[in-house]
């Protein structure tokens, strides 16, 4: 089973058409015209922003009110840096559960990597990425959706959908 069909099994509907579409990019892709492949994990990106919102509310470290606003920013209450602060999601994995650190460690590497570091603009460190880079940071994503997927399976049988 490929790791888009590992992610498959725990992302809802809507973001398993994103995965879906990844996937067609990828494949009707030529690999040698584009100079920057980094469009290609917008879609990666965007099913992994809604499935981490659903993972944070279904094992109850963010409520419907904060799932459901257009205010709640995944990264800033993800990053480590900032996991002191009262709405950090980060420290409240580390708090859940002895496996929580791990988890959130994965979780953010993938948000930053994944997703910040590409769509953002930095001045003299553009993060243009290869195809072969690109396909790299989508797997990172499908790693970690799958890993906090089997998190909740291993840990959180009360929390299965």
């Amino acid at each position: 089973m490929d790791q888009f069909q590992q992610a498959a099994k725990f992302v809802s509907g809507e973001q398993k058409k994103l995965l879906t579409d990844t996937q067609t990019i990828i494949k009707c892709l030529s690999q040698d015209h584009i100079h920057d492949y980094s469009f290609l994990v917008s879609p990666m990106a965007k099913a992994y922003e809604g499935y981490l919102k659903d993972f944070f509310l279904k094992i109850g470290i963010i409520d419907q009110e904060a799932y459901e606003s257009d205010r709640f920013r995944v990264g800033k209450t993800l990053n480590p840096s900032l996991r002191y602060k009262r709405f950090s999601i980060f420290q409240k994995l580390i708090d859940l559960h002895p496996e929580g650190e791990a988890l959130a460690e994965i979780l953010w590497s993938a948000w930053k990597l994944g997703r910040n570091e590409i769509f953002h603009y930095f001045p003299n460190n553009l993060k243009q990425l290869t195809f072969v880079e690109a396909q790299e940071r989508i797997d990172m994503i499908l790693t970690a959706i799958t890993k906090s997927g089997q998190f909740i399976n291993q840990y959180f049988t009360d929390f299965k959908s």
